[in-house]
């Protein structure tokens, strides 16, 4: 599997040199069975004219010639005739039997995107009668490379406008897409720098898409006039971007790059543009003798360090970037060859092979966005991981909290029981035991009486909640009228008023009823009281009061009293509330006092 692999990216690597070569080798067709003219007789300025063959190349920089060529028509054509002119640089003004048909210095692609450019001219009907006919060229060439005339082609637009159609896209659309790949990468890279400043490769990026637009300032000519006069100083700040592109080499193979690097990127364009405008040397000879070789030369640079990269230090982004800059290094020298005089043609390659690093570089981007996101998403599932075991380990201690917590209630509720039975039913045993020894069946009637009741009013406060003390107390009144009835003891209960009160536990709602009991017990014992009365209110302050009020003996000293009225005085306390016994004119009565929520209860 892994050599099936390997193959597939040797075929894969071999598919694209061939492609990506094809500038290099390949050239576009030209329209048959159409009238060619590839003879021309060439006038340069201040010589005689010659005779030359098409393609011609004028001698010398920044040369302005004149062309004249001659075609012979049959007969008048029954469509209308177009000139083609697959590729001249860079200005031309066109004329047939003396009339100007095209002057191509109105394109205002033609100087703003490279120097060289394909015309289509319509021939008009009258120039097209039978016989012979002279067309005329006037070819300005730039200050920079020399000119360039190809073979004329004429015919009717069937025969000829695919051909123009593909020539405009090679040599104005497609250079115009690189440009708008350029915009796009520079602005994707801005925004990727602006929200990650530590990945300083993200502005390096930047910084080589924005200075490489300076070479496309031509396009300004009909916005800004002037234009031309600043383009060696546009095409010499595009400069810096081949000491961006070593920047960019090396921080993609993991190293550091060195101060003296990163200062060429501002220096050397610098010292060469206010070297022109102080006027210490002419603007072509900086073109030619400094901008030029260091544009030529810088490439292969770049390509030494991808190379040490991907071979020495294995870095892998190194081989994506390996390629491209191979024939971008290999373009520049092309276009280092036209402007020497080395190579006849006026297409700088360098323009296209840029689009290719482009794509290298968002191949780059992508890799690493598309590795983050895979480092994210790893770490997401990480995370996940680490929070459901640090869930079910939360889960877990939270089981046990409530085990250890429900345990722990149950052991206080064992032990409350354990003293509320002890304090109520041993009594009652233990009276039963003593009435057993003197034979007081009576008396141990009552007692066991009292027992049960006592057994069954624990009993019952286990299943009261928070709010629900009238229940409890409700209760109480049911166990209570009967034993009062057989005792002939009248009974008046009455809690409508009582205010409701929040806070109640079972522990809470025992103590009530023990003090309720208890003051009931101790009017039949003490008494003996014929009548007793419990009412419900609210006091003066919104606490509840319960008032227990009979008719029996009043109590001598009843702030003091023994120990069953010092239990009700600490149940009183541990409800929040106070208990009060005072002696009455016909009888004796206890008020209970108790907050609107009781202390540390589910309401509290």
């Amino acid at each position: 599997m892994a050599v099936s692999r390997r193959w597939l990216w040797a075929v894969l690597a071999v598919l694209a040199t061939v492609a990506a070569s094809a500038p290099l080798w390949l050239s576009l067709p030209v329209p048959p069975h159409t009238l060619v003219i590839d003879q021309a007789r060439y006038t340069a300025a201040g010589s005689a004219p010659a005779p030359v063959g098409l393609p011609h190349v004028p001698g010398g920089h920044g040369a302005r010639g004149h062309y004249r060529m001659a075609f012979e028509l049959a007969q008048a054509p029954a469509q209308q005739l177009y000139l083609f002119i697959p590729m001249l640089s860079y200005r031309a003004i066109i004329a047939l039997d003396g009339d100007v048909l095209l002057d191509t210095g109105t394109n205002s692609l033609i100087p703003g995107i490279t120097l060289g450019v394909s015309a289509l001219v319509p021939l008009s009907g009258r120039h097209l009668a039978a016989g012979r006919h002279v067309l005329d060229i006037l070819l300005e060439a730039p200050g920079i490379t020399r000119g360039y005339l190809s073979p004329l082609y004429v015919g009717t637009a069937q025969q000829i406008a695919p051909y123009h159609r593909l020539r405009v896209l090679v040599l104005e659309h497609t250079r115009m897409m690189v440009l708008a790949c350029q915009l796009l990468l520079a602005i994707a890279t801005l925004m990727a720098w602006i929200y990650r400043p530590q990945e300083s490769l993200y502005g390096w990026l930047f910084l080589l898409h924005w200075v490489s637009t300076a070479s496309y300032a031509g396009l300004l000519a009909d916005a800004v006039p002037g234009v031309f006069a600043w383009l060696p100083y546009a095409f010499t700040f595009s400069m810096a971007s081949v000491f961006i592109l070593h920047i960019i080499a090396l921080k993609i193979n993991g190293t550091a790059p060195p101060g003296w690097l990163r200062a060429c990127v501002v220096a050397v364009p610098g010292a060469c543009m206010l070297a022109m405008a102080l006027g210490v040397a002419p603007a072509r000879t900086v073109l030619i003798g400094v901008v030029t070789p260091v544009m030529v030369v810088s490439p292969l640079i770049t390509v030494a360090i991808s190379a040490w990269g991907a071979l020495v230090k294995k870095a892998r982004e190194a081989w994506l970037l390996l390629l491209p800059l191979c024939f971008f290094s290999l373009a520049t020298l092309h276009d280092g060859a036209i402007v020497a005089g080395r190579l006849d043609g006026p297409v700088f390659l360098s323009l296209y092979y840029r689009q290719l690093l482009i794509v290298a570089i968002a191949v780059i981007l992508m890799r690493r966005l598309g590795l983050s996101l895979m480092r994210l998403d790893g770490a997401n599932a990480h995370l996940k991981q680490r929070l459901a075991e640090r869930e079910a380990e939360l889960h877990r201690l939270h089981e046990e909290e409530r085990s250890e917590s429900a345990r722990r209630v149950r052991s206080e509720e064992r032990h409350r029981l354990t003293v509320d039975l002890h304090d109520g039913l041993s009594g009652h045993l233990a009276s039963i035991i003593a009435l057993a020894e003197r034979e007081h069946s009576s008396g141990i009637e009552r007692t066991a009486r009292e027992a049960l009741d006592d057994l069954r009013l624990v009993i019952h406060s286990l299943d009261i909640g928070d709010r629900e003390l009238m229940a409890a107390l409700s209760g109480l009144r049911e166990r209570l009228e009967p034993q009062l009835k057989r005792l002939g003891v009248g009974l008046e209960w009455s809690m409508a008023r009582l205010p409701e009160i929040s806070g109640v536990t079972p522990e809470y709602a025992l103590h009530v009823l023990r003090i309720v009991q208890e003051a009931v017990t101790n009017a039949l014992r003490h008494g003996p009281a014929s009548h007793i009365a419990v009412r419900g209110g609210a006091g003066p302050q919104g606490e509840a009061r319960i008032v227990i009020d009979n008719d029996g003996i009043p109590y001598a000293g009843a702030g003091q009293g023994g120990a069953g009225v010092q239990n009700m005085g600490r149940r009183a306390a541990l409800l929040g509330g106070t208990l009060r016994i005072e002696a009455l004119a016909g009888g004796t009565r206890v008020t209970l006092a108790l907050p609107p929520r009781l202390p540390g209860g589910p309401g509290a």
